[in-house]
């Protein structure tokens, strides 16, 4: 998102997100192009996300609204590629 405003059009339990950002270092399932569906929030800008492995914070700035689609995604539909090895210190 590149607005706070675009918060107000979340809806907790129904609105789906896709990641912009590698959060691979976080867990190996969120990845680039993972589709969650947003539960509620943890501060006033990170949301809570379920995934279907796994339920994390995510920032506003990390995700974009995914229009026309609701509910909780399935493991079909997220991206099939394997993240990679990452060295210490490196973002």
């Amino acid at each position: 998102m590149k607005d706070r405003n675009e918060l107000s059009r979340i809806v907790f339990g129904q609105t789906r997100i896709i990641l912009t950002r590698d959060l691979s270092i976080m867990n190996s399932n969120l990845v680039p192009g993972a589709q969650g569906l947003v539960m509620g929030k943890l501060a006033n800008y990170t949301l809570k996300v379920a995934f279907p492995r796994v339920t994390v914070g995510v920032g506003w700035q990390d995700c974009d609204i995914v229009e026309g689609r609701s509910g909780m995604p399935t493991d079909a539909e997220q991206p099939k590629s394997m993240p990679k090895p990452r060295a210490m210190g490196e973002e």
